[in-house]
């Protein structure tokens, strides 16, 4: 086999990367050393009674405006990013009689009818940018994995009518799951509002029922796609107008200890990642060899390599500092995960 040899450039290189949150100091005191049903509503009562907004005004603030902040593209504020498809649309194209992007309920509005009325209607963490043509697709379809004959593609996402599910792309596939467990544990049927409940079952479109599923997937697809700076900011800008967060998003093991095996166990922020870990990263440079080695202090558990596309090149599963290399020169991006935690840099490889 003829081995390539490849000059290595590190875009906007840090070998110290240092993830800093915005997580009010105590704002889940509360909810520490509960458990089961005590933690599930002392969260509740954490992100309870947000600052609400109209979904749409032409006066005051609104659901769009909030959108064009909270979806922003990083290397382009007055664009937003759209969810399903990761298009960057400018952000005031709102609509524009279709031509525009709009606003996809994750948690499909139909499921408990709530529509566009104040309340779960118009909460913005269940908000997200979407392509007009690709939400409507979506319609109030159950989240799952489509594998049967009758799936189709758009955008990257597999959708089918007859089996009534949706399954995002896997970049999305996180993102999806928080914001419905968010809204599961947001909205409990109190002071006159829905009760929301993720389940496992696929119901009908017809169905007007307050439940969304699939519970079991939308537990794998966290595990899969973890949160990520996109989320991060999303987060911190949402609670800078309602003033609630998502809390799986600033302690994604939450859902280990309300869903997953450790529901019989405390929930201590104390044993959770720190948001603000510092990771120290040494990449060899050149590359002789056709794969990639690395030294850092930790082991990732997932190491990914897109091209320019966003098409993933290669993929390496279990604990492991090391991925093999593209046979090609061209700039590439390398996603490292950590637990929850996710590290994106920029690669330019040279031929030498």
């Amino acid at each position: 086999m003829k081995t390539a040899h490849f000059l290595f450039i590190l875009a906007n290189c840090a070998c110290n990367i240092v993830v800093y949150s915005q997580i009010p100091t105590g704002y889940y005191n509360s909810a520490e050393n509960q458990s089961e049903q005590s933690l599930k509503s002392a969260l509740h009562n954490i992100i309870n009674d947000h600052v609400e907004y109209d979904y749409t005004s032409s006066l005051e603030t609104d659901t769009w405006d909030i959108l064009k902040e909270a979806d922003a593209q990083p290397s382009n504020p007055n664009n937003v990013l759209l969810i399903y498809t990761r298009e960057s649309v400018n952000g005031s194209q709102e609509y524009a009689s279709g031509a525009g992007w709009n606003r996809e309920h994750v948690w499909a509005k139909s499921r408990g009818d709530f529509g566009t009325a104040i309340g779960a209607g118009t909460d913005v963490h269940n908000l997200r940018a979407s392509n007009i043509n690709v939400n409507s697709t979506r319609l109030n379809y159950s989240f799952d994995d489509c594998t049967s004959n009758s799936c189709k593609n758009t955008f990257g996402n597999y959708y089918s009518s007859s089996a009534l599910i949706f399954e995002p792309r896997d970049e999305d596939k996180g993102d999806v799951a928080r914001i419905i467990f968010y809204m599961d544990v947001r909205y409990e049927g109190g002071d006159d509002e829905l009760d929301l409940e993720m389940i496992e079952d696929v119901l009908s479109t017809s169905s007007k029922q307050p439940r969304h599923g699939v519970r079991s997937t939308l537990l794998e697809w966290h595990a899969q796609d973890p949160v990520d700076d996109f989320e991060r900011n999303r987060n911190n800008v949402i609670y800078g107008y309602q003033e609630n967060r998502n809390p799986f998003i600033d302690h994604p093991e939450l859902v280990d200890y309300l869903w997953g095996d450790k529901q019989d166990q405390q929930w201590n922020s104390s044993l959770s990642i720190p948001s603000n870990r510092q990771v120290n990263i040494h990449i060899p440079n050149p590359i002789v060899t056709d794969y990639l080695n690395f030294e850092s202090d930790i082991n990732f558990n997932r190491i990914k390599l897109f091209n320019i596309d966003g098409k993933v090149i290669h993929e390496h599963l279990g604990n492991s500092n090391r991925i093999q290399m593209p046979a090609s020169t061209g700039i590439y991006f390398l996603q490292l995960h950590h637990g929850n935690s996710v590290i994106l840099k920029k690669l330019i490889i040279k031929e030498f």
